[in-house]
This record gives C-alpha cells, sequence and structure tokens, in this order.
C-alpha cells in the first residue's frame, strides 16, 4: 500500500522520500506508513546516510523538511540504517523495512 493517511489527509510516500533524497547526506530513503492503536497511521522513514557523512540528527531533517513538506507530510519516525533491504535489482525492499 502506497498511500498513508495520516489524521484524514493523503500521505504519498514517493513525495516525501524525494524531499528527503535532495539532502546532501542522504543516499536513500523509504517512507512508510505504521499503524498506530488509535487507528491512524504514523509516517516513518527509513534513512541511508552517505559513507563518510558526519552524524546527522533527527533535529537536522526534521529541519530540511520543514520547508518541503507540510507538517501533516513530515514523518514521526526516523530510522537510520547502513543499508536498505534491496533486490538485486536495487528496488528497496520495504516489506523487509524493521517495525
Amino acid at each position: 500500500k502506497e498511500l498513508i493517511i495520516r489524521s484524514g489527509f493523503n500521505v504519498y510516500p514517493l513525495e516525501v522520500e524525494a524531499a528527503l533524497n535532495a539532502h546532501p547526506e542522504v543516499v536513500q530513503s523509504a517512507v512508510i506508513g505504521r499503524a498506530l492503536a488509535d487507528g491512524e497511521e504514523e509516517v516513518v522513514a527509513y534513512i541511508e546516510v552517505r559513507n563518510g557523512a558526519g552524524p546527522i540528527t533527527t533535529d537536522a531533517l526534521r529541519a530540511w523538511l520543514r520547508p518541503h513538506l507540510a507538517p501533516y507530510k513530515r514523518p514521526s519516525r526516523f530510522v537510520f540504517m547502513d543499508a536498505l533491504p534491496a533486490a538485486p535489482s536495487g528496488k528497496i525492499l520495504k516489506h523487509r523495512l524493521p517495525s
């Protein structure tokens, strides 16, 4: 499912990923929706950072996204990974991302 519904608004992961991938220290990202106990979904971003890049913080990514995305589209959680799970073709396997 590629559409995330957050507080009644539609969030398209591709749009959020494009904003994240534009950051100079981000190699690639994957954005998914995770169900919350109250029936809502949260936007979760998985981030692969460039080798040799200094540590990037959640606050830095939030500041980067502020002028690019509406508040409801911004991830509520960021997960930093050494590498995102990918198929041999390079496609990110979102179903293999950790919870």
